[in-house]
Order: structure tokens, then C-alpha cells, then sequence
């Protein structure tokens, strides 16, 4: 028996997953880090990954070579060098999201620390909007660039995007359903 996910249980556990931690982090925490994330994915989405692969698999070896060798292979900078695969590039924004996801929870701590259980209830329950926020981002983003490859597979079904569409309303329902519990445990105690 073979148990794979299709596109909506993969969304969502991302979107149940980066909740969850928007809960545990609380609403200032979970912000920074949409913050960064949401930055991530916009640079990455007007072609940084491709930016990011060429100075990391082409120019930088290039560079190393010339400063090692004292010989330009090739020309320094030339435009003859070939540009990255697509594997590369796809390790790039990768790579670039799990550092915005690892640089966002440090800067949020670092910005808002606290000991554990000092956060009150309702800045738990207003950070599930801004982690449901910061997972639709990258759900739609893995989405997008493993549409893009075929050179991987996962086993799973990623989302398309006509599915994340469909899915707007749940989270804004979701947010909703967080926002008011926030309000009620911030009026009715702590």
C-alpha cells in the first residue's frame, strides 16, 4: 500500500505547520519573520535564485580560479562562462528560503525576548496570522519553482497554483477564527 500526499494535504500541513509556529512564537516573533520570508520570496520571484547560482556555481569559482592560479580561465567575468543549471538554481532558492525562515526566528528572538511562558495568550493566539501568512508565501513558492523542475521528485504532489488560490479563503477564515480568540483572551484575562 502506497500512501502519497496530493496537493491539498500538502498545503495543508505547510499552512498547519507554520500556524503552529506562529503560535508558539507569539505575534511580534512571527511577524519578523513573515517579514523576512515574504522579502525572501519577493527577491526570489523577480529572478534572485539565478543571481544568487551564478555568482555562487559560476563567478565565485571563476574568481577563486583567477586569485589561485593568477590565470583567467576563461576571462575574468567573462560572458562566454555558462550560466547555472537548473539544479543549481533550485539549491539557490532553496538555500535563500531556509536562510530568510533561519534569519527571521533569530532577529525576531533577538528583537523580542522573553522567557518561556512570559508571552500572554492572545499574542500566541495573533501569531497564527502572520505564520499562516509566512507559509501560504513559502507553499507558494516551493510550489512554483517545483512546478518549474522536473529534475526532482518528491513523492508527493506539490501545490499548483489554481489550488493555492482556491485555499485564500481558509486561511482568511483561519485568521479570522485566530484574531477573535486573540481579542477574547486579551478581554477576558490572561
Amino acid at each position: 500500500m502506497s500512501l502519497t500526499l496530493q496537493s491539498p494535504q500538502c498545503f495543508a500541513i505547510a499552512i498547519i505547520v507554520f500556524g503552529f509556529f506562529g503560535f508558539l512564537q507569539g505575534w511580534r516573533t512571527a511577524l519578523v519573520l513573515m517579514g523576512f520570508t515574504l522579502a525572501a520570496v519577493l527577491f526570489l520571484f523577480i529572478g534572485g535564485a539565478n543571481g544568487i547560482a551564478t555568482f555562487i556555481f559560476v563567478r565565485l569559482p571563476e574568481t577563486l580560479h583567477t586569485l589561485t592560479s593568477g590565470l583567467p580561465g576563461g576571462g575574468f567575468f567573462s560572458s562566454t562562462m555558462p550560466p547555472p543549471s537548473a539544479q543549481q538554481v533550485l539549491i539557490s532558492a532553496l538555500i535563500t528560503i531556509g536562510l530568510a525562515l533561519i534569519l527571521g526566528i533569530i532577529v525576531g528572538n533577538r528583537a523580542f525576548p522573553g522567557k518561556p511562558g512570559s508571552v500572554p495568550t492572545k499574542d500566541h493566539f495573533l501569531g497564527v496570522i502572520p505564520g499562516l501568512v509566512t507559509g501560504y508565501a513559502v507553499i507558494g513558492y516551493a510550489s512554483h519553482i517545483f512546478a518549474g523542475t522536473q529534475s526532482i521528485s518528491l513523492g508527493i504532489t506539490p501545490p499548483t497554483t489554481t489550488n493555492i488560490g482556491n485555499y485564500i479563503v481558509v486561511i482568511v477564515v483561519i485568521a479570522l477564527i485566530a484574531l477573535v480568540l486573540g481579542l477574547l483572551t486579551a478581554r477576558f484575562g490572561k
